[in-house]
């Protein structure tokens, strides 16, 4: 039977979305490990769906890791296949270790269209709270209303990862510096400091005591920076000390000096 003609005059068309990451930077992060894992180079949508435990490629989680994953700048499809680009390889395989990977992440969180005006706009300032972000991205990013909460929740979420959000502020400029400051550091890390003398003798900087264990660094006013850590913690707690202080000490040693 044929539609009536009131019926297909009154059929609304889909309403239509801007474009907009629909998943956060890192779980596109782990889709390219996943996809690296099977060789990275032109992997089937069905070598990634059986990885993933998925079935269809119109699954919406695979779709949404797809199209995140091209606007960051992760991969290249074509032909039902994905492949990483080489921003995504020097992600996963940097030349100066983690710090790298993360100064790229954040250029890459620049990539998508819509991120890059927020950006623009917020940088520097006080992202709004999600509910209102979202708003904001309906009226006037042209982000329907279905998917406007999705689209705010990631980028917040994203901005949050990689250490961009300081009290709520888009901060930019701050978390790259800290990134190359980082990877400098790690480039002259084996010459030996102007004020060590050549007759000093540099002890090992984990020394045991009674219950715990002291790591020293000696300033260059002769005095000692201690970072102390308690007997009976556990790999995983080493494992969450070290990430801690890579994302936080930075931070803190910035404050520090604007105290100084």
């Amino acid at each position: 039977m044929s539609a009536k003609p009131s019926e297909v005059t009154n059929k609304k068309p889909r309403e239509k979305s801007a474009l907009y990451p629909a998943v956060s930077i890192s779980e596109c992060y782990d889709f390219i490990k996943q996809i690296d894992s099977l060789g990275g180079k032109a992997v089937s949508y069905a070598s990634i769906l059986n990885l993933m435990g998925l079935t269809s490629p119109t699954t919406k989680s695979f779709l949404n890791r797809i199209g995140a994953s091209k606007q960051f700048g992760f991969i290249t499809t074509g032909g039902s296949t994905a492949q990483l680009t080489d921003l995504a390889r020097r992600i996963l395989y940097p030349n100066t270790g983690e710090f790298e990977s993360k100064k790229l992440l954040i250029e890459a969180f620049s990539n998508p269209p819509l991120y890059a005006k927020l950006i623009e706009r917020f940088k520097d300032k006080a992202v709004p709270p999600q509910s209102q972000l979202s708003n904001i991205l309906m009226n006037e990013y042209r982000i329907i209303k279905q998917v406007k909460d999705n689209a705010a929740k990631c980028f917040i979420e994203s901005a949050d990862y990689l250490g961009l959000l300081n009290n709520g502020v888009l901060c930019m400029d701050e978390a790259t510096n800290q990134s190359q400051n980082y990877s400098s550091f790690q480039e002259d890390q084996t010459v030996q400091p102007d004020y060590v003398e050549s007759s000093q003798t540099i002890e090992s900087p984990t020394r045991q005591q009674e219950d715990g264990y002291l790591f020293e660094i000696p300033t260059m006013g002769k005095k000692t920076a201690r970072f102390y850590i308690p007997d009976g913690v556990t790999e995983k707690d080493i494992d969450y000390i070290k990430l801690y202080i890579e994302k936080m000490l930075p931070v803190f040693l910035e404050n520090l000096k604007t105290e100084l």
